[in-house]
């Protein structure tokens, strides 16, 4: 097997485990969303307080909207970078 064909492997399964990592991420993303907000409806009805490990699954779901704006960010920021001739990001300032 010669390097380019196992880079072409290895890269294939990298790219189907990308995928469904990105998969289970906004799945479980949508999912807490509309546990939280369920289970909010629920509290509310039974005059309880909410049940904490959906608070905790609603709290992650933040982090990574979050973090995935922060990467939106940088990936425009070093195609902005790119389109005006800077090698590398965040070298804007000499």
């Amino acid at each position: 097997m010669t390097p380019k064909e196992l880079f072409d492997v290895v890269s294939m399964f990298l790219q189907m485990g990308l995928h469904i990592v990105v998969t289970f991420i906004e799945l479980f993303m949508g999912v807490s969303v509309a546990l939280f907000i369920i289970d909010g409806i629920k509290a509310k009805s039974e005059h309880r307080k909410r049940k904490v490990g959906f608070i905790v699954m609603f709290i992650i779901t933040i982090i990574l909207a979050v973090l995935q704006v922060l990467l939106a960010i940088y990936v425009c920021i070093v195609l902005v970078g790119a389109s005006m001739g800077i090698p590398a990001p965040f070298t804007f300032f000499p």
